[in-house]
C-alpha cells in the first residue's frame, strides 16, 4: 500500500511539474506575441533610411542604377566576398568529387537537343541584356551569370562530357577571373592612392561595366560547374580512360 502511495503522489508531483511548465511557456507565448504586436501597430518615425544619401552620390557612382551602384561601388565588399564565396564552393566540390570519365557519350533525346539548340542562343541574349541593362535598370551580373549558368545546365544535359573535355587549367581560370579581376581593381585603387576598391569618378564607369562582365563570366561557369559535380579530367585521366583493358587490341 505504502508503494502504490509513493508512486501515486510521484505521479501527481510529474503532473503538477509539466502543469506549471506548459503555463509559464504559455505565458512566454503571450509576452512575446503582445510585443510583437505592441512593436507592429506602434507607429513609428519615418524611416529614411540611405536612399537620399544613395540618389545624392549617384553621379559620383559611375552608374544609374541604385542597385548596382551600391553593389559595385558604395558596398563592393559585398560582391567580392560573393565572388570569393563561389570559388569556394567549385573549389570544394572539385575537392569532394574526383573526376569520372565518361566512356560512352550517352544518347540524347531529339527532342531535348532541338530544344536546346533553340533556348542557349536565346538564353546568352537575355544574359547579355541583362548585363549591358545592369547600370541604367534591374539587371547586372549576377542576373546575367544565373541565365548563362542555366544555359551551361542545358549544354551539359545535352553533352555529359562537355567539362571533361575541356582544359582544366582553362576552366579553373575562367572561375577565378571574376575573384583575381576584383581584386586587382581593389589593390589598383589603392596603388593609385585611394582606398580600397575605391574608383576615381572619371573610371568609375569603365571600371564597373569591366567588373560586371568579367563577373558574369565566372559566376555563369561556376554555377555550370556545381551541376556538373565532378572536377574535369587531368589528360593522363583522359589516356587511361580510352585505354583499352590489358590484354585487348596487343599482338599475341
Amino acid at each position: 500500500m505504502r508503494c502504490v502511495k509513493m508512486k501515486g503522489s510521484e505521479a501527481s508531483g510529474k503532473r503538477r511539474h509539466i502543469s506549471l511548465l506548459s503555463l509559464l511557456s504559455l505565458v512566454m507565448l503571450a509576452g512575446l506575441s503582445a510585443a510583437l504586436a505592441w512593436a507592429f501597430l506602434t507607429p513609428g518615425p519615418d524611416p529614411l533610411g540611405l536612399a537620399h544619401r544613395v540618389d545624392a552620390a549617384l553621379a559620383e557612382s559611375g552608374v544609374e542604377s541604385r542597385v548596382t551602384a551600391v553593389l559595385l561601388n558604395y558596398r563592393a565588399y559585398d560582391t567580392l566576398l560573393e565572388c570569393f564565396v563561389l570559388f569556394l564552393g567549385v573549389a570544394i566540390v572539385w575537392s569532394l568529387q574526383p573526376s569520372r570519365p565518361v566512356r560512352q557519350e550517352p544518347r540524347v533525346d531529339p527532342v531535348l537537343s532541338s530544344l536546346v539548340r533553340l533556348l542557349v542562343p536565346l538564353m546568352v541574349l537575355v544574359g547579355g541584356y541583362l548585363l549591358w541593362a545592369g547600370s541604367s535598370q534591374a539587371g547586372g551580373a549576377f542576373q546575367a551569370g544565373a541565365i548563362l549558368g542555366a544555359a551551361g545546365v542545358l549544354l551539359i544535359l545535352t553533352s555529359s562530357r562537355l567539362l571533361s573535355t575541356m582544359p582544366k587549367g582553362l576552366l579553373a581560370w575562367g572561375i577565378c577571373l571574376g575573384l583575381f579581376f576584383f581584386l586587382a581593381v581593389a589593390v589598383g585603387a589603392v596603388a593609385l592612392g585611394g582606398n580600397f576598391l575605391e574608383y576615381r569618378r572619371s573610371s568609375a564607369t569603365m571600371i564597373i561595366i569591366a567588373l560586371e562582365v568579367v563577373a558574369a563570366f565566372s559566376i555563369g561557369l561556376s554555377l555550370a560547374v556545381f551541376f556538373g559535380g565532378s572536377r574535369p579530367e587531368e589528360p593522363s585521366e583522359r589516356t587511361a580512360a580510352g585505354r583499352p583493358p590489358h590484354g585487348e587490341g596487343e599482338e599475341p
